[in-house]
C-alpha cells in the first residue's frame, strides 16, 4: 500500500470512529446544543483532514518535497504553541468550571473531552497555518 492510499485509510478510519462516537453520544443523550457542536466540530476537523490530503496529494504530484527542514521546523514549532496555548486555555476552563462546581453541567464528560480534543486540532490547524504564511521559523 502506497503512502496516499494510507493517508485516505487513515482519514477515512478517524471519521468513522469520530462519527460513531458522536452518534453514540446524541443517540443516548438526545440531540442538545453540545452535541450540535461536537458534530460540527467533528465534520470540520473531518473536511480538513480531508483538504490537507488533497492539498498533500497535488504537491507530490507536481514534485515538491513531502517534508524539508522549514516545514518540519514550522510543523514544530505550531505544535509546541498549540500545546502550551490549549493547557493555559483549559487552565482557564477548569478554573471556570471549579467555580460553577455546585451547578449542574448540561455537557457530559465525553463531550467535553471532544470538544478540547476539537480546541487543541483547530489552534494547531490555526498556528500552522499561521506560521506557514509567515514564512520565517526564528523567534518572533
Amino acid at each position: 500500500m502506497d503512502e496516499m492510499t494510507r493517508r485516505w485509510v487513515m482519514v477515512g478510519i478517524t471519521t468513522v470512529v469520530l462519527l460513531a462516537i458522536a452518534l453514540i453520544i446524541t443517540l443516548t443523550e438526545g440531540i442538545n446544543v453540545w452535541s450540535m457542536l461536537m458534530l460540527v466540530a467533528i465534520v470540520a476537523l473531518a473536511l480538513v483532514a480531508i483538504a490537507m490530503v488533497v492539498k498533500s496529494q497535488r504537491e507530490i504530484k507536481s514534485g515538491f518535497p513531502k517534508q524539508d527542514e522549514r516545514s518540519i521546523a514550522l510543523s514544530m514549532r505550531a505544535g509546541n504553541k498549540a500545546f502550551y496555548v490549549s493547557m493555559y486555555l483549559f487552565l482557564f476552563m477548569g478554573l471556570g468550571l471549579m467555580s460553577l462546581d455546585d451547578q449542574e453541567m448540561l455537557i457530559s464528560n465525553a463531550e467535553l473531552l471532544l470538544l478540547a480534543v476539537a480546541i487543541m486540532g483547530s489552534i494547531h490547524i490555526v498556528l500552522s497555518a499561521y506560521y506557514n504564511r509567515k514564512g520565517r521559523v526564528g523567534q518572533e
